[in-house]
């Protein structure tokens, strides 16, 4: 008795190219962050948003690589969504104004999510902490200090003064605190609220998302902990030290100024990232411990 052949039936995939490997896409990605990188540089002009933006990219990249899979998503809607967002996002970055900085801001969440969306579907796991990266990093940065001087405007300034006031009084300066006002010998200091930390502290708060999503999400309650003591400890020590050279117009305007800000931020920055790295080994590793 004869037998036919076993034929095999192909199952058509709806795009053709789904089962290979999207070296295209993983190509639209990295545009789109050179693209993001360069609306930073042309648009704000900013170097720490910059350098913060390289940072939250490479963890989102380091993610990528480990969960990345080897085909686009299957979903056409998912695909057709995918691709026109991408797609106006990129027309929209050529005639970008130079005055639109909220769209620089909001770019990195957009073009996630079309990028997400070409890849993925609409499956969110496992990227959750990747999801928190690009969150984080669409933050306008005065988000966090508008809302802390709306709510606690004046009592954090009075709060800073008072503290900098009593560290001058224990290193033996002759002070005077009354609300926001520092008084001393050789002048007055008023504390502004943009001399509170505030901004420093939503830096260091983006800062300690991308260490616990480095962390696979562990120890971010403790890193946001240290990030408000960091934060209020050096703003305080700024201004006390500024209250303490109000009599030399010099040195008080450098510490007033960027550049001081600058070495403010470097030492927060030092610190939280060693304590983001400084985690303690779990127990049994490295103690020789046996059951």
């Amino acid at each position: 008795m004869a037998t036919r052949p076993a034929t095999r039936l192909a199952i058509r995939r709806w795009p053709p190219w789904a089962s290979s490997n999207p070296g295209a896409l993983r190509l639209a990605g990295l545009g789109l962050v050179g693209l993001h990188l360069t609306l930073i540089v042309k648009v704000t002009g900013s170097p720490d948003q910059l350098a913060l933006s390289l940072l939250f990219w490479g963890a989102v990249g380091a993610q990528v690589q480990q969960h990345w899979p080897d085909r686009l998503a299957r979903s056409r809607p998912a695909l057709l969504l995918g691709a026109a967002l991408v797609g106006g996002l990129m027309l929209k970055a050529w005639h970008l104004e130079a005055t639109e900085t909220a769209f620089v801001r909001l770019f990195p969440l957009a073009a996630w999510a079309g990028w997400w969306l070409l890849g993925q579907g609409w499956r969110w796991l496992p990227w959750g902490p990747t999801w928190a990266l690009v969150l984080t990093l669409s933050v306008p940065p005065r988000a966090l200090p508008l809302l802390l001087q709306t709510v606690l405007g004046e009592r954090i300034r009075t709060a800073t003064a008072a503290i900098a006031a009593f560290d001058l009084h224990y290193v033996g300066f002759e002070v005077v605190h009354q609300g926001s006002f520092i008084q001393l010998p050789g002048g007055t200091v008023e504390v502004e609220f943009a001399c509170t930390g505030a901004a420093l502290l939503g830096l260091l708060l983006q800062v300690s998302v991308l260490l616990a999503a480095m962390a696979q999400g562990r120890g971010l309650a403790r890193l946001a902990g240290w990030s408000v003591a960091i934060a209020a400890l050096l703003s305080t020590v700024r201004v006390a030290l500024m209250a303490a050279v109000v009599d030399n117009p010099a040195v008080f305007q450098f510490w007033h100024s960027a550049s001081g800000g600058q070495i403010v931020t470097l030492v927060a920055l030092g610190w939280l990232g060693w304590l983001g790295f400084r985690s303690p080994s779990p127990r049994g590793v490295e103690g020789g411990d046996s059951v």
